[in-house]
């Protein structure tokens, strides 16, 4: 009759341990940092605001409408119209930061519009815009510093010299009677002709920096007059971006401290050496109970689970071990079956191991039928039971580790 293979794991201490026998004793323990603080007279530096200086282009959407050369022809009304939607222009950007939210900006953009009737003197009109405003920077909330989204609010002084009505009358028009009006989305209601005033702007933006010092600036906004007669618009802008002071956007190094313990004997009065006979502990896991399974099936009984658990918590203090897994059936059933059928009874073992987190590497698996059956197939089924089973076994000759594969 063939003896179940088991598994034992018995671990040996010697000690052999040197008393010494002292009077007073102190411990100290001091905390040595990894980088050094940096001071500036004894006090730690301020670090400066920054600053940031920006130009760029802007582009406006504001709608102008002219009409010219109204003349009758042969009863019909001939007249030329000309539209723009957007024009073109430069900004320029400062900023001052107040803290890390809040930034205290100054900007100021000159508008370039194409002139819609020609007089023979320039070719362009002019739009003037300039305003402070206050950003409310989200860095804070991120944790890149390469990027600052923010919104904005401020309030500007604007002065066009080109005509912005969205109504009006024909010229030469001999009636007197025939009128003109637009709109878009912008400005539904009719547009006075008042060419200075204050609107207030609304805005966002994101500042993309490549370092310390460079970077780019997008930013929209929507400039909404005080007074609904005037013209309302949107402006995007785009610039490149100079900045002084300020922290730096590198990630800062983490200052650590370890422990680091200083015995320092303060007084001995006695010194005597003291053999320890040596000990030795033994310590003997449980064996390991066989898996088993019901008759011709490759599921694993509820009481074997519990065995699984104490076998992959074992298994698993020892990561650099090896394991075979091997199946075994009664001797009922022809061999090609009980073969397959042990297959499957290891595949499964194995399977529940790596649902325990038993490293892969550590375990392989096979299937041997009932060539290692000890019960005749005219024995109990009680008794036969104890051939339905799953052994694990661990494996020291790595050259006949590497030889084995997991059996499909």
């Amino acid at each position: 009759m063939k003896k179940k293979t088991m598994i034992c794991f018995v671990s040996l201490s010697l000690l052999s341990v040197s008393l010494v026998v002292r009077g007073q004793d102190t411990k100290i323990t001091c905390r040595v940092p990894l980088q050094k603080e940096v001071v500036h007279d004894g006090q730690p530096e301020k670090e400066l605001k920054a600053w940031e200086i920006g130009v760029g282009g802007a582009l406006i959407n504001w709608d102008r409408v002219t009409f010219s050369d109204f003349r009758q022809v042969d009863g019909n009304y001939l007249y030329r119209m000309n539209i723009d939607h957007l024009f073109g222009g430069i900004q320029l950007y400062a900023a001052r930061e107040l803290n890390p939210w809040f930034y205290l900006d100054l900007q100021g953009t000159l508008g370039l519009a194409r002139k819609q009737v020609e007089t023979g003197g320039r070719k362009f009109d002019f739009m003037y815009m300039a305003g402070p405003g206050l950003q409310f920077r989200l860095t804070p909330l991120f944790k890149s510093k390469y990027v600052e989204p923010y919104l904005r609010v401020g309030v500007n002084y604007l002065h066009h010299d080109f005509y912005a009505i969205n109504a009006g009358k024909f010229e030469n028009d001999p009636i007197g009677e025939a009128e003109w009006t637009s709109s878009n989305p912008w400005n539904k209601e009719k547009i006075g002709s008042k060419q200075s005033y204050f609107p207030l702007s609304f805005g966002a933006g994101v500042q993309a920096w490549l370092n310390d010092h460079w970077g780019v600036g997008l930013q929209g906004e929507y400039i909404m007059p005080v007074d609904k007669k005037q013209t309302r618009f949107v402006q995007a802008s785009m610039r490149i971006m100079f900045r002084l002071g300020g922290s730096t956007k590198r990630p800062m190094p983490v200052v650590q401290y370890i422990d680091r313990p200083v015995d320092r004997i303060v007084e001995r009065i006695v010194e005597k050496r003291i053999e320890v006979p040596a000990v030795v502990e033994s310590h003997v896991c449980d064996l390991f109970d066989n898996i088993h399974f019901a008759f011709d099936k490759d599921v694993i009984t509820s009481e074997s689970e519990i065995t699984l658990d104490k076998i992959a918590d074992l298994l698993k203090s020892y990561p650099d071990n090896n394991f075979l897994i091997t199946g075994y059936t009664d001797a009922r059933g022809s061999d090609n079956y009980n073969i397959d059928l042990s297959k499957r009874r290891a595949k499964a073992v194995y399977s529940a191991l790596l649902k325990r987190q038993v490293p892969q590497h550590m375990l392989k698996w096979r299937g041997v039928g009932y060539h290692a059956s000890s019960v005749p197939a005219s024995g109990p089924d009680k008794v036969r039971m104890g051939d339905r089973k799953v052994s694990i076994e661990r494996v020291t000759n790595s050259d006949y580790w590497g030889w084995l594969t997991n059996e499909e």
